[in-house]
């Protein structure tokens, strides 16, 4: 399992989506972005760089839109110890288009992908973050996944992805389906919103049909880059990590409410 180039396979880019309406958390994200809603005491996104600096990441892209600026307004050009830069998303037509957005500052490097409005909080001395970025340095792989075992009934909101030989921290797959039935879904394990990429990644996206509401869907581009032959690995989130997304507001109260909880206890 371990690589003999370690070094080339050593991650210090992260590429930060943000460039979303937050349609469903209207009228709130009129005047602020989803990603600069407090979460607790902070910004949504300050949770998220937080974990970012801990894992040793040194370069930040932030994808944005040109209504999205309070975002560049809010970091400036570094903080703990990260370089920030921004690019424009002109037009909003799915996550594996943001990513591609990226393309030229990721250059020839391995790079993860941290989404700007989702959140994963551990009891762990390792962030499943930092493990990912691990498993990418250590494996044979392509791209590394973070997955969360689903209830079964919310498997269709999710990427679900097919492991090859079991489930166990760090397991493999062999594929992955967005948004299936609970019927059909391949395993339980949902996509939590982490990625590592080799940067043959863009070389998928270009290859990536448009799927629902003509957006282009970065689960079918992993699938591509799978049937090619490249091999795809996962780290499951465990037993005291979960991940919090804030895109609706019953999730977004749900997560404050916890992170308030957190330090009045």
């Amino acid at each position: 399992m371990n690589c003999s180039n370690n070094k080339l396979k050593s991650i210090t880019k992260a590429v930060v989506p943000a460039a979303g309406k937050g349609t469903r958390l209207m009228p709130l994200t009129k005047a602020v972005p989803k990603e600069l809603m407090p979460l607790g005491k902070k910004p949504v996104l300050e949770h998220i760089i937080d974990e970012i600096a801990e894992a040793g990441i040194t370069e930040v892209l932030f994808v944005i839109s040109e209504e999205k600026t309070a975002i560049r307004t809010h970091f400036g050009e570094s903080l703990n110890g990260i370089k920030f830069d921004y690019v424009f998303q002109d037009e909003q037509k799915g996550l594996a288009d943001a990513i591609y957005c990226a393309r030229e500052w990721v250059g020839d490097e391995p790079f993860t992908v941290v989404l700007g409005d989702s959140t994963i909080e551990t009891n762990q001395v390792v962030s499943p973050y930092t493990r990912l970025i691990d498993a990418y340095r250590d494996t044979d792989a392509a791209c590394v996944i973070a997955v969360e075992e689903a209830p079964l009934e919310e498997v269709s909101r999710y990427g679900i992805v097919k492991p090859m030989n079991g489930v166990a921290p760090l397991f493999q797959i062999d594929g992955l389906v967005e948004k299936p039935t609970p019927e059909a879904a391949p395993s339980r394990y949902a996509i939590a919103g982490r990625y590592a990429f080799d940067p043959s990644i863009f070389r998928y996206i270009e290859q990536t049909p448009t799927g629902a509401k003509g957006e282009y869907q970065i689960t079918d581009s992993i699938g591509l880059m799978l049937n090619s032959g490249n091999p795809i690995w996962c780290v499951a989130l465990g037993d005291g990590e979960t991940r919090r997304d804030i895109g609706t507001f019953e999730a977004y109260f749900e997560a404050f409410t916890h992170e308030m909880r957190k330090h009045n206890s």
